[in-house]
């Protein structure tokens, strides 16, 4: 089957008891001495602050002190590993591209952001073979866009995939004549690209990489941009 081209033909108390001490004269200091002991080991007994004296055991200690409970480390959610497509298979979890804030406005940097983030768009549809918001971002009127889209969406008919074909925009530049941006001018990398058949095979010759100038023409009607035009620079 004859080789087309893609992008360059068409992405966390204790009380003291003092029990019955003797009296006698006779014995009167022997008995003080003998009550200065004895009220001495009762206090050793006794802790008026509550903590354990140092007759506690320190298995006492530990029945009273609280468990710290333990707290539970969560378990880290795998990340989706990217991975090309090649003879065996599709591409898998390709990163789908995000509409930067500066692109949603009226400017000259929007228009750039704008503009890098439809071929991030274009080469995410090579990559998956999901066209539906390229095809949104893309003007009725936009011939080659259409026939981009197109051309993914029959390189990924009848069981068959694209391996390579990604897309880089290394230079975006906006034109703003009149202070409004209306034009860009860019750099378009596109790597090899392989169509495959369901078994892997190639279902055609590889389209070869490219690197070509490319201008855009987008309009932005209130509430974003829109490519309505898009041809290569010869």
């Amino acid at each position: 089957m004859t080789s087309q081209s893609f992008f360059t033909s068409r992405f966390s108390g204790c009380g003291v008891s003092r029990s019955s001490v003797s009296r006698s004269r006779v014995g009167r200091s022997s008995a003080a001495a003998a009550l200065v002991i004895g009220c001495a080991l009762a206090l050793s007994g006794c802790n008026s602050g509550g903590s354990p004296g140092p007759g506690s055991t320190s298995s006492q200690m530990a029945a009273e002190t609280p468990t710290a409970s333990a707290t539970a480390t969560p378990t880290p959610t795998p990340t989706a590993v990217y991975k090309p497509a090649d003879a065996t298979g599709p591409a898998q979890n390709v990163p789908v591209p995000v509409l930067p804030e500066v692109a949603k406005t009226e400017t000259k940097e929007g228009l750039e952001a704008f503009t890098r983030y439809w071929f991030e768009l274009l080469s995410y549809g090579y990559e998956t073979g999901d066209t539906e918001r390229l095809s949104a971002l893309s003007g009725p009127d936009c011939l080659f866009c259409k026939g981009l889209v197109e051309n993914i969406e029959t390189s990924w008919s009848d069981g068959k995939w694209i391996s390579g074909g990604q897309i880089e925009t290394p230079a975006v530049t906006a034109d703003a004549p009149a202070g409004t941006p209306t034009f860009v001018t860019l750099q378009v990398i596109q790597k090899e690209l392989v169509i495959r058949d369901a078994d892997g095979s190639p279902y055609q010759e590889p389209t070869a990489a490219t690197n070509s100038g490319s201008r855009a023409t987008a309009t932005f009607d209130g509430t974003g941009w829109t490519i309505s035009k898009l041809s290569l620079i010869r």
